[in-house]
């Protein structure tokens, strides 16, 4: 099975300070609280019976180089080994094999998202670093780079249209991933780097809306360069939310 790249982690680690000041400067409260609704795809992976596990890890592996639409339902079973008769037992049809598919890399996304945060944003000791963060964070996620991710993120949403099946699963991560970004933001509030008065659940549809938004100028031709939509990004965020 091929692995899930997620190249705003990769950066971020490759800092030693990310991980070594991870436990000493967070308030263990908030970490567990944030941690908590980290880690559901093995969790769910983990449940399922081994048959309907390889099936959904074969497809994950696929998306890597596939579309949705572009899975077999003889490539599935030539690749995973599984009879035909064993992968309609699990799923109702191919495409609940492929939506399924496509919550779990959605999931892990948001798994590594959360992660990162917690230790980037959290990871800050004074309002400058926080800013600092900030900056960086909003560089690392605007970049070129993640143009792929941010389409494979819009697919997947784009899914939930007129299938209420897609949508219920979705809204729950999508629920989780706000929850977890809101509940690190209201800890950068009780720290004071961040207003109070503005609603921690708002900034975290915020970051998620500009972050995904970056598609419009994705496949632009003539678009915004990516230092000045940064600039324009964290000129925002700090006059907006960010303790004066």
């Amino acid at each position: 099975m091929s692995v899930i790249r997620f190249g705003i982690l990769d950066e971020a680690f490759k800092n030693p300070n990310f991980r070594s000041k991870r436990f000493s400067e967070l308030r263990l409260e908030a970490f567990l609280r944030i941690q908590q609704r980290e880690g559901k795809v093995g969790k769910v992976l983990n449940a399922l019976h081994p048959t309907k596990r390889l099936l959904v890890e074969t497809v994950v592996a696929m998306l890597e180089s596939k579309k949705p639409n572009e899975i077999l339902a003889d490539e599935v079973l030539e690749t995973s080994g599984v009879s035909k008769g064993s992968m309609y037992h699990h799923f109702e049809d191919l495409q609940e094999l492929v939506e399924t598919a496509q919550l779990v890399r959605y999931s892990k996304w948001i798994d590594a998202s959360i992660d990162f945060m917690t230790t980037y944003v959290l990871g800050a000791n004074s309002k400058e670093n926080f800013i600092e963060s900030l900056r960086k964070l909003t560089e690392l996620t605007q970049s070129v780079d993640r143009k792929g991710a941010r389409a494979e993120r819009a697919r997947a949403l784009a899914a939930c249209f007129d299938n209420p099946r897609m949508a219920k699963a979705m809204g729950e991560e999508t629920q989780r991933h706000t929850d977890a970004l809101a509940d690190i933001i209201h800890e950068v509030q009780n720290r004071g780097f961040v207003r109070p008065e503005v609603d921690a659940k708002a900034i975290a549809v915020f970051i998620q809306s500009y972050t995904l938004g970056k598609m419009v100028n994705d496949y632009n031709p003539t678009g915004v360069n990516d230092e000045t939509w940064v600039n324009l990004i964290h000129d925002m965020a700090v006059r907006t939310f960010v303790t004066p």
